[in-house]
């Protein structure tokens, strides 16, 4: 399975002269691959970052690739290893689309962070999608909230339907609600990177003949409609 990483480093560089962090900087990598942007942030920035992720042959590639850097196994459900008020920045470069829980991602993220700390979150989203199918999404995120849990359940159905992601991508507007007034945080910054996306397809596609294997279970259509995929860059901020 590829990385999805539109832009290169362009978007990773963008999201910290938004965040305004600076050389120091403690930063958690949520999803962090195979170590690039944890090495990016400490070499280019001078940063104290480290990552988690969830695949131990990318963890192993990380080590070889950087050695000496700071990633280990980890699920950004569950930060539970870290104190409160531990870091001035997370990232989730193309991450949160894929955490089962997203919400309990945020709000973990939230808590392990720094008042006044910064979330950066680049990710799919869909471009003016249809009010009808939001509003169905809202409704049906809302009923299934309310059927109880049971034992098994995680392992049965283990993507949380939530009215802010729909198969693979994110609604901006409920994003931006659900990181605001459900969590807590003030988005600062939201950038459409779409050219980014465009232009790295086009080049998979070039290098590759085919886009089998990206890191996404993105469905490019709903009820028969076309969906109009785009990339963002979201900077947001805990509270001081």
């Amino acid at each position: 399975m590829s990385i999805l990483r539109p832009g290169e480093f362009s978007i990773t560089d963008r999201g910290i002269e938004l965040a305004g962090l600076g050389k120091g900087a403690r930063v958690l990598d949520i999803g962090c691959g195979e170590g690039d942007t944890v090495n990016r942030l400490n070499t280019k920035y001078g940063m104290k970052a480290e990552g988690i992720e969830m695949s131990l042959p990318r963890i192993s590639t990380a080590k070889e690739k950087f050695p000496g850097i700071d990633v280990k196994f980890g699920d950004g459900e569950f930060l539970d290893e870290y104190m409160s008020f531990t870091f001035d920045a997370i990232t989730m470069e193309c991450v949160l689309s894929m955490i089962n829980i997203p919400d309990e991602a945020l709000h973990e993220a939230y808590c392990v962070m720094k008042k006044g700390g910064k979330l950066i979150i680049s990710d799919l989203y869909e471009i003016d999608p249809d009010p009808k199918q939001l509003k169905a999404v809202e409704i049906e995120a809302r009923r299934q909230a309310k059927i109880p849990h049971k034992e098994g359940d995680c392992d049965e159905n283990p993507k949380r339907f939530v009215d802010f992601r729909f198969e693979g991508a994110f609604y901006k507007e409920p994003l931006i609600r659900q990181l605001e007034e459900e969590i807590g945080f003030k988005v600062l910054a939201f950038e459409d990177r779409t050219e980014d996306l465009n232009n790295y397809v086009a080049q998979t596609l070039m290098d590759e003949g085919s886009l089998e294997g990206l890191c996404t279970d993105l469905k490019l259509e709903s009820a028969g409609k076309k969906r109009k995929i785009g990339y963002f860059l979201l900077v947001a901020q805990k509270p001081l």
